[in-house]
């Protein structure tokens, strides 16, 4: 049979061309069903094959990677599932300097009727909403990214992906989706997209009227998991039909097996992890299913986590294109789950890192992706916990997989950032053999890292219990001074305000932020010295300390704590402070809140203060995390602006409103120490001068009264 089909080498080059660059998935297939009839592509961008009749038998190409397992599809196949499989071809091509080479299979099986099913595609439409105007600088929309690889890997279906982030006119290009009649329609909804979601359902609603029966839609992310009736209704015609459902965790598998049955409606209600809202639940003897909170989340294991896929190609593209930042996501879940204000209920319980050697593909991948800026681009690994249970291993294994991956990126020279919790990075409850080790990891990564977040929330010990954090704030200090100390380029999470906050505990913030003695220098010398220093540190020397305050490495200084649905600090609230909620909003499936009256009248100005500034600080904090080298200083130097400005903001309208509060000599930044008497609105105005050096900005007020609502 070889040779007797003239577009085998045509197949083959299409494969090796989605192997050895990136480029998007829809032109490829395109291409090769314009020029192979009835031709399916399937796989990831690492595996990819096409399958396609030939007589009485299905011809297959796959790529195939001895690190890597197959494609579920290839798999079955070779397994002999649909009958014996015959080699006709293996071709041999070279991956790339660090990974083993890719080998191009061909081969057949004989058609059936079973194949024939397992070959069936829906067609689904993807579409991650996003609010451009606000978000400034582009991210690859992971979830979508994600799930687009996931169906077509599994094949499931044929995918298109259209994302509002990257599009100036999203609903013109999902108009011309459309008009190829998708069978699914999935959206991602997240929070403060409610109008988005509602303009987005009004638009399908319209285009699809002459339909008789209108597509299938999928809502997911936690927006739509936590108030799925609010999410469905806009979908007149679909939740009519019983044709809306919800994802209630991890979408993957789920929208795969809704795929699979999408002939026969009577079984969705059968597929973990998908829900029918209330306003969807089919009649006619179907069970009805209600997702109102709480929902279940899922337990993260190897038996239903989906398997690492690389993501959409033509997305990864379009935010390096604009100079922005790619994700990754290595691991699933946290390995501690137990903040007050986390709900895991969505997010899942449990952590996991599926194969390494998958991820360490994909990072080799984005490596061949020009920057604008210059050199390579910057990496994001969005990780809820970059360490995960196996960083906490003690003693430490001799092959991290986190190890891996970082070795990984600094081999291929990307520039990356990792979120991890600050026990990773420092623990004296631990071996001294896992410190020094963790603390020589960190060093050699800090070079090639652009970030490093840890969520240290706050300085007040009551406060992190009530958050419950499960670390005190001498544990906080420590971590921090050895991971200065080694470099690592650090920026945290901080939660100012929650409703339970007393005045005393916001002196507490208020002095640690603006502490010189946390924040090290960082060495100069060899890793071996530095390391070396961590050791005498361990028992009991000191390091020397930078100087520069805590709050210049807080991302946003002044936040309030959003009361999310299913979260233990909201059932705390509902049993013990009923006072201090203030209705639900299904549009950030938070609670509205309350404070004590001098609490928040502070709370309510910095809230004036993030929500006119955001637009301007995040730009600048996502263009210097993406700048080339040498590219950040301006962005940077903005950003320190801001933090400056909003610890003075912070102090002036503490010292006004509680004058009899024990607060140390604190140095305010900016010379502001008499900005107390200023009237409000004019030093906000004053200060976001300072911060962008041009026009005041204009604020808001009425924000005052009310949470953000985007």
């Amino acid at each position: 049979m070889s040779g007797s089909y003239p577009s085998h080498g045509y197949v083959r080059a299409s494969l090796l061309q989605l192997t050895h660059a990136l480029c998007p998935w829809v032109d490829v297939e395109e291409a090769l069903t314009s020029g192979v009839p009835s031709a399916q592509l399937g796989g990831d961008p690492l595996r990819p094959y096409v399958v396609y009749p030939l007589a009485d038998r299905i011809m297959v190409s796959a790529v195939r990677r001895d690190d890597l397992a197959d494609p579920p599809l290839v798999a079955e196949l070779l397994a002999g599932q649909y009958g014996t499989p015959i080699l006709e071809e293996e071709h041999r091509e070279s991956h790339g300097a660090l990974y083993p080479e890719a080998r191009v299979f061909r081969f057949t099986v004989p058609a059936s009727a079973n194949l024939a099913q397992r070959l069936t595609q829906p067609a689904v439409l993807l579409i991650g909403l996003g609010d451009r105007d606000r978000y400034r600088g582009a991210r690859l929309p992971l979830g979508v990214a994600r799930l687009a690889s996931w169906l077509r890997f599994t094949h499931a279906a044929r995918v298109e992906v259209i994302d509002y982030s990257l599009q100036n006119a999203p609903l013109e290009l999902i108009g011309e989706a459309l008009a190829h009649r998708p069978d699914v329609i999935g959206v991602g909804v997240n929070f403060g997209q409610w109008r988005l979601l509602e303009e987005l359902a009004e638009f399908v609603e319209r285009e699809t009227t002459s339909w008789s029966s209108p597509p299938v839609v999928v809502l997911g992310n936690i927006l739509a998991a936590f108030s799925p009736d609010e999410a469905a209704k806009p979908f007149r015609r679909a939740t009519a039909e019983g044709r809306v459902l919800v994802a209630t965790g991890l979408g993957e598998r789920p929208l795969e097996r809704l795929c699979r049955c999408l002939d026969r409606p009577d079984s969705w209600a059968d597929i973990q992890g998908l829900a029918f809202p209330t306003l969807s639940a089919p009649q006619h003897g179907t069970p009805q299913r209600s997702t109102s909170i709480p929902l279940l989340g899922v337990t993260l294991d190897r038996t239903t986590a989906p398997s690492l896929v690389a993501p959409d190609d033509a997305l990864v593209i379009a935010v390096a294109t604009q100079g922005g930042q790619v994700s990754l996501e290595t691991s699933l879940g946290c390995q501690f789950g137990a903040c007050t204000f986390c709900p895991r209920s969505h997010k899942g319980k449990g952590w996991l890192r599926s194969e390494t050697a998958v991820c360490v593909a994909i990072l080799e991948r984005m490596s061949h992706l020009p920057s604008p800026h210059g050199g390579s681009v910057a990496v994001s690994l969005v990780d809820e916990e970059f360490f995960g249970a196996e960083g906490l291993a003690d003693p430490p294994p001799r092959q991290l997989p986190a190890a891996r991956i970082l070795t990984a990126l600094k081999d291929l020279g990307l520039r990356y950032e990792i979120y991890t919790r600050l026990e990773q990075l420092f623990d004296r409850r631990r071996s001294r053999e896992w410190n020094l080790q963790r603390a020589t990891l960190l060093a050699e990564a800090a070079p090639q890292m652009r970030r490093l977040f840890v969520g240290v929330e706050s300085g007040s010990p009551s406060q992190l219990r009530r958050y419950g954090k499960g670390q005190t704030v001498v544990q906080t200090i420590d971590a921090l001074r050895v991971a200065s100390r080694l470099a690592a380029p650090l920026e945290f999470g901080f939660i100012t305000f929650d409703p339970l906050l007393t005045p005393e505990e916001l002196a507490e913030n208020l002095v640690f932020l603006a502490r010189t003695d946390v924040l090290c220098d960082p060495a100069s010398s060899e890793t071996s010295v530095a390391i070396a220093e961590v050791g005498r540190y361990l028992d009991g020397a000191e390091l020397p300390y930078s100087g520069e305050p805590v709050y210049q490495h807080v991302a946003y200084m002044a936040t309030e704590l959003e009361v999310l649905a299913n979260s233990r600090y909201a059932d705390y609230l509902h049993r013990k402070r009923p006072d201090l909620l203030d209705g639900y909003d299904p549009a950030f499936c938070r609670f509205g809140t309350r404070y004590d009256q001098g609490v928040g009248e502070i709370a309510s100005w910095c809230r004036v203060w993030t929500e006119g500034m955001f637009t301007p600080v995040y730009q600048a904090r996502m263009a210097a995390r993406s700048a080339g080298p040498g590219g950040a200083a301006e962005s940077e130097a903005l950003v320190r602006r801001y933090r400056d400005a909003t610890f003075a903001l912070l102090v002036a309208l503490t010292r006004q409103l509680f004058p009899g509060l024990s607060l140390p000599s604190l140095s305010v930044p900016m010379q502001l120490d008499e900005i107390a008497s200023w009237e409000v609105s004019h030093l906000l105005a004053d200060l976001s001068i300072l911060v962008t050096r041009s026009t005041p900005t204009n604020f808001d007020l009425s924000v005052r009264e009310r949470q953000r609502d985007r």
